[in-house]
């Protein structure tokens, strides 16, 4: 059910990704990063969002930062976005290598200056003149799976490794929601799909693709991307709030309205302008929590429209 709280002092309600695992770790750490954004809430909501995505941009459990999938030549290409919805200002860099926190290079390019996307060597660029040191993004578990992927390729099999992970089990796109009692915002970060062609933007940096924010509801969007971008999905969700759905009715629409033009599978988190928070997936697992007023609603699971919306 829609959880509603209008009179709360701060809601974030953040998800790790497409089919990343449940287990206790993913939760817990998806929990500390919870945490650690409302710490922040009152003072900035970008800065909570932020925050929020560093700490699993720093985790290896994650397809953000360190950790990040491998594109088809072994690269980790990333992608981030922060939004605020308030003032509708807009921040991405996409493709950008070698730096820890892609989402503090999108933070920045938001506040220091007047554009809206920067890509490949240009974001990289612009990250080390604003002082983001070289980072090696690769980690020795994803490094071994993108080995395995290309052996399988090289022998004319398919690979066995999940599309949105490059691993068995976990983690594609992550992302944020926040609600301060007076505004909304959004960011999401990733190292898109495994063994993507180099070069290969997805929707995170798809403004009204895989993230949005307005006056009304702020969100975030998780699968393959480019049924996102096609269809303008987090876009579709707000409109949809606009219109006088709650958040969960709305995102359940969505991947309906998704897997009708796409087939595609996805998973969305929401939070609109009367505190009330949404989620819904089609896939194997969509970790979510939700943290309301500095406590964590441990009750909290996303909708599962596998069954309804199965993939053939």
């Amino acid at each position: 059910m829609p959880y509603a709280h209008t009179m709360a002092m701060g809601i974030i309600a953040v998800h790790g990704g497409l089919d990343t695992s449940r287990e206790k770790q993913y939760i817990k750490i998806l929990q500390e990063a919870a945490l650690q954004g409302h710490e922040l809430l009152s003072k900035n909501r970008i800065q909570a969002l932020e925050a929020v995505l560093q700490v699993l941009e720093e985790s290896p459990r994650f397809n953000c930062g360190y950790g990040s999938v491998l594109n088809f030549n072994g690269i980790v290409e990333m992608d981030a976005a922060i939004i605020d919805g308030t003032s509708s200002r807009f921040a991405a860099v996409a493709a950008i290598q070698d730096v820890h926190h892609p989402i503090s290079v999108a933070r920045a390019l938001m506040e220091k200056t007047k554009d809206v996307i920067l890509a490949g060597d240009g974001a990289i660029k612009f990250a080390r003149k604003h002082g983001f040191p070289t980072a090696n993004c690769v980690s020795e578990e994803q490094l071994d799976a993108w080995q395995k992927a290309r052996e399988s390729l090289a022998r004319g099999e398919k690979p066995t490794q999940n599309l949105y992970t490059g691993l068995a089990y976990h983690g594609d796109t992550v992302g944020c929601v926040v609600w301060d009692g007076e505004g909304l915002a959004a960011a999401s970060s990733t190292g898109g799909y495994s063994l993507k062609p180099p070069g290969r933007v997805g929707d995170t940096p798809s403004l009204g693709g895989g993230i949005f924010a307005s006056r009304t509801s702020a969100v975030v969007c998780t699968g393959l991307g480019e049924a996102f971008i096609e269809t303008l999905t987090s876009k579709y969700v707000d409109e949809a709030i606009a219109a006088g759905s709650v958040p969960e009715q709305a995102i359940k629409s969505a991947l309906k309205r998704l897997h009708a033009q796409k087939g595609a599978e996805g998973g969305i988190l929401a939070v609109d302008c009367r505190g009330r928070v949404g989620s819904a997936f089609n896939a194997g697992q969509f970790p979510v929590v939700v943290v309301v007023d500095g406590k964590i609603l441990e009750d909290y699971q996303p909708v599962n429209l596998r069954r309804e919306l199965s993939v053939h």
